[in-house]
């Protein structure tokens, strides 16, 4: 029998649209999609302001047909494509997107009672994005007469080497993006000096100067404040207003450190007016269009697209799901546990690398991390060149969940291939849909392992009602922390935070010997918008970030001393004299083009752990462009695949033309690889929702499929009219994750 160590919480946080999937199926539902319904449709105050927070030009577009109709067939035809785009992510998604789809909290029961409220009772959180943030203090910080109000501190990034200190240097590329630079200033005594008064405690540019020439009375003051300001342009000191990342809201600090009259007059009403937003659910876009008004004042360009950032969390009239899910969601976790093991990725990754070159190196001393990671005097990390780093955006343009290429349980041909290939085959050979897995289909000698899986897991699920029967679709676990899918969310969410606090709390007390702290680090400026978050730990390391911690509580890089132990990475707080267990609270994908620190200790969340469960055939899957749905009982494991090119769909054949009739190239593709109505066309972590009965979705499809030789399909689950989530007579779909903790280990703690 297994000994599943882990235990649910009781609350699951629920994730939806905010248009029920009955509102897309319906218009849908004839061949053609009708301009009257489309036009009704979109002449809906929450979709329009939806649709100017994700795509201002679209809206304007939509606005001007909707009041004149003067477009040419070819320009009205694009823009049907675009809305259905769009209002399929808002009756079909339910990852959290802008208006588009929302949160809540609901709580395990006897029975499932999931019915929403009307939009009206929603709330909603409106923010300045953080792009324009960040650029507005950049500007703010360039103004002399503001610069002499504003403290510094060094450049939390900064270390030394010899007689030579090190930092990261930010620069902006045309498009905002940031550029990364490693720069190196020779130390001297003005500059320690400099370092000694402002390293404790934040100091305007008057104090230090006035310190530096009593330490120096040669140094004139004009000589003081060209040196001090020298320093600043070249960001070896930082001021108060650079961005904050962790415990309080950006244009709050912002606002509480400027002292010039007429920005600070400008700052506090255009925190009014999106304060304002949130009052009601649904606003006129016009009310955007007078916050900008205000914010051009400040002189800091803007673009509409990415100035205001707004998260939705849904109300329920009834929000209770029966515990019996559990007991069906145990069992497909012990399977995918399993799986998971004998499926391991055994390749060496970046911190195995690592290990191997620092026993080579430093054997068993303790040394600076900053040391060690110079990319010149020390053995560096992942990047052999650190001259120049740009991040990647990509997940903020595509809203991804992190997937490492160390995090990916990436199947070899092995035990896990011959059990696939051999059902996959037979499904082939009986023409079945669906692949039935049982416990025994796994090898007996699997010894059963949890220890290596970290502490607490958030589990995504579906549950979807599928061919009238109600099934459960597990989409997995990742990252090192069940927090992790939350944390952007809490700055606004009291109820919410308190959730990711059981959380934490859970952590801490397994961890109790060491202290586990806050990695701050904003990688790309428009990143902020979904790794803002509450302080949930003591302890911060802040890095190319500000902290509004005392010191006392702030781990700077140079205080951190690392040494392998037991095969093991250990990271020691020098003034604390303490283990320290770094923590990134938030669900970004730090291993796209990171800088190599930041990774690191990102990196060291999973030292010797699996980062979570879920089902994968790995590069396997390449192998069948159709793979059947694979279920363990009522547990869906995997949807239906198919892997396809486009001389496959008779849509892209050379008989297509103008004329090609699309509905019956679309039955003949469904008949040819057994193709429900509904799917999904997917990349990476983006789906979109195609009816093949409806030929206007056929043409959206192609559209995005665009140039692409080779895509994916995927069934989607949600087939019946009625789901259980439900508003009115209408129907939703749903994400339920469900965070589980290693009740054993906690039980252990408590017990010892």
């Amino acid at each position: 029998m297994s000994q599943f160590p882990y235990r649910a919480l009781d609350n699951f946080v629920l994730r939806t649209p905010s248009k029920s999937l009955s509102s897309l199926k319906n218009l849908l539902r004839k061949e053609d999609v009708l301009n009257d319904e489309l036009k009704q449709f979109c002449s809906d105050p929450h979709f329009q302001e939806a649709l100017f927070l994700a795509s201002p030009n679209l809206y304007e577009v939509l606005i001007d047909y909707l009041k004149t109709e003067k477009l040419t067939s070819k320009k009205r035809d694009k823009l049907k494509l675009s809305l259905l785009k769009y209002i399929s992510r808002m009756s079909s998604r339910s990852t959290p997107f802008g208006l588009f789809s929302g949160y809540t909290i609901g709580t395990f029961n006897h029975n499932t009672d999931l019915e929403l409220n009307d939009i009206s009772m929603f709330s909603r959180f409106t923010r300045l994005d953080m792009q324009y943030l960040v650029a507005l203090s950049k500007n703010f910080t360039k103004d002399k007469s503001i610069r002499k109000t504003l403290l510094f501190t060094p450049n939390t990034s900064l270390y030394k080497i010899g007689n030579q200190y090190r930092y990261i240097e930010i620069s902006y590329l045309e498009n905002l993006k940031r550029v990364h630079h490693i720069e190196a200033v020779e130390s001297d005594k003005y500059l320690e000096f400099i370092f000694k008064v402002t390293k404790k405690e934040s100091k305007s540019i008057d104090f230090i100067a006035n310190g530096l020439i009593n330490f120096d009375p040669e140094i004139t003051i004009k000589e003081a404040y060209l040196y001090i300001n020298l320093l600043v342009d070249n960001q070896i000191l930082v001021s108060n207003i650079d961005p904050v990342i962790i415990g309080k809201d950006y244009l709050e600090i912002i606002r509480d450190s400027i002292s010039s009259k007429n920005e600070l007059k400008t700052l506090n009403l255009l925190n009014k007016l999106i304060q304002n937003l949130d009052e009601e659910v649904i606003n006129p876009v016009q009310k955007y269009y007078n916050i900008k008004t205000v914010a051009e004042k400040l002189k800091t360009e803007i673009d509409l697209k990415y100035f205001f950032q707004t998260d939705l969390k849904v109300n329920l009239k009834s929000n209770f799901l029966e515990r019996k899910i559990l007991k069906d969601l145990k069992e497909g976790i012990i399977f995918l546990n399993k799986l998971s093991i004998i499926s391991k990725n055994t390749s060496e990754s970046y911190l195995d690398l690592f290990k191997t070159n620092f026993k080579k190196r430093y054997e068993d001393q303790e040394i600076p991390l900053a040391k060690a990671l110079d990319p010149e005097s020390g053995i560096g990390y992942k990047h052999s060149d650190m001259s120049e780093i740009i991040p990647d955006n990509n997940f903020i343009d595509h809203l991804i969940i992190p997937k490492s290429g160390n995090n990916k349980n990436e199947i070899p041909w092995n035990n896990v291939n011959a059990i696939f290939h051999y059902k996959i085959s037979q499904a082939y050979k009986n023409n079945d849909y669906i692949i039935k897995l049982y416990p025994d289909d796994l090898p007996e000698w699997i010894d059963e392992t949890w220890d290596d899986l970290p502490d607490t897991l958030s589990l995504m699920t579906e549950i979807v009602c599928n061919d009238g029967i109600k099934k459960i679709k597990i989409l997995g676990t990742g990252g090192s922390s069940a927090a992790n899918l939350f944390g952007r969310f809490c700055l606004c969410d009291r109820q919410l935070t308190a959730h990711v606090n059981s959380i934490i709390d859970i952590e801490k007390k397994i961890n109790s010997n060491v202290i586990l702290a806050d990695i701050s680090h904003l990688p790309e400026s428009r990143i902020g918008n979904v790794i803002c978050r509450p302080a949930f730990n003591k302890y911060e390391i802040p890095y190319l970030a500000n902290s509004v911690k005392p010191q006392d509580y702030q781990i700077s890089i140079d205080d951190i001393m690392i040494s392998i132990v037991n095969n093991k990475i250990i990271l020691r707080s020098k003034k604390l004299n303490k283990i320290i267990l770094p923590r990134l609270t938030n669900a970004h994908n730090f291993s796209a083009n990171s800088l190599p620190i930041y990774q690191f200790l990102c990196d060291l969340q999973l030292q010797g752990k699996r980062s979570g469960l879920g089902f994968s055939l790995g590069s396997m899957a390449k192998n069948y462009k159709f793979i059947p749905r694979i279920e363990l009982n009522n547990v869906i494991l995997n949807p239906a695949v198919w892997n396809l090119r486009k001389k496959d769909l008779e849509i892209f054949t050379e008989n297509s033309n103008i004329d090609f009739d699309l509905l019956n190239a679309a039955r003949i593709t469904r008949n040819k690889w057994k193709m429900p109505k509904y799917i999904l066309l997917t990349e990476n972590d983006n789906e979109l929702l195609i009816d093949l009965e409806n030929r206007d979705s056929i043409k959206m499809m192609v559209d995005a499929i665009g140039e692409k030789e080779n895509f994916i399909f995927k069934e989607f689950l949600f087939t019946d009219d009625k789901q259980i989530l439900r508003n009115a007579n209408e129907y939703h779909t749903n994400q339920i994750v469900i965070t589980f903790y290693n009740n054993q280990k906690l039980s252990n703690i408590n017990n010892g």
